[in-house]
């Protein structure tokens, strides 16, 4: 019986006791708790900058692979919808994106290399014309 009445005492003015400490430890408007909020408020803003500052210098690196896919261009044709040429290794692809979905509209093969001067093609262009 004793020891409940002592600890529901203890049970009962240990807030009490709690607050009296807590009250003289806070000054809110203190100097001392002014530069720790401000100084918090710093080093949060710091660690931002830094980590935006990372993200743009290395976001821009190639992810691991050769890059087989390149994106040679591209229109809007609706709100929502593009088409793409893209390249695959050698093969060219005519893509159309929209919301959920990618189809491929053709298939191209491998652009045609123009070989030697303007002049040389110029000149094997005329006497395709002329003979044909």
């Amino acid at each position: 019986m004793i020891r409940r009445i002592v600890a529901s005492s203890l049970f009962l003015t240990a807030p009490l006791v709690m607050a009296e400490s807590a009250e003289k430890r806070l000054t809110p408007l203190g100097a001392q708790s002014l530069l720790e909020t401000v100084g918090g408020l710093l080093l949060v803003l710091l660690l931002i900058f830094a980590g935006a500052w990372l993200f743009r210098r290395y976001a821009q690196l190639p992810v691991t692979g050769k890059n087989l896919i390149s994106v040679l261009g591209g229109v809007s044709v609706g709100p929502r919808e593009r088409v793409l040429l893209l390249k695959v290794e050698e093969t060219r692809l005519v893509v159309g994106v929209a919301p959920g979905q990618v189809r491929t509209l053709h298939v191209l093969g491998r652009p045609e290399q123009p070989g030697g001067s303007f002049s040389s093609q110029l000149a094997s262009q005329s006497l395709e014309q002329e003979g044909g």
